[in-house]
């Protein structure tokens, strides 16, 4: 999704290399990565302090619930695909689609 944006691939593997590093994404952006790997590896730990730190920073309650529920969702897709061996052939077309919504 993020080479959607215009990101390369070398790009996107610099950002993720060192999120806190990269000039590439803006501190909200940052930190909106951060919350997606904290839903993804501690979401009990996500409580109000971080929510409202978010928001200090110019995140609005769409984009907070959008990066907990995208991550929520690829989560999902992944333990359902290793579980069940499932396939995950046409993923990229699907986000596609998703996109043109």
């Amino acid at each position: 999704m993020v080479m959607a944006q215009g990101f390369s691939q070398e790009e996107v593997e610099s950002i993720l290399g060192d999120i806190d590093g990269s000039s590439l994404i803006s501190e909200k952006e940052k930190k909106l990565l951060g919350l997606a790997k904290t839903a993804t590896e501690n979401s009990h730990k996500i409580h109000q302090d971080i929510i409202r730190g978010l928001k200090d920073l110019g995140c609005s309650d769409e984009e907070i619930f959008e990066t907990i529920a995208i991550t929520s969702l690829f989560n999902f897709m992944d333990r359902m695909a290793d579980a069940t061996g499932a396939p995950v052939e046409g993923m990229q077309e699907m986000v596609k689609q998703m996109q043109n919504q």
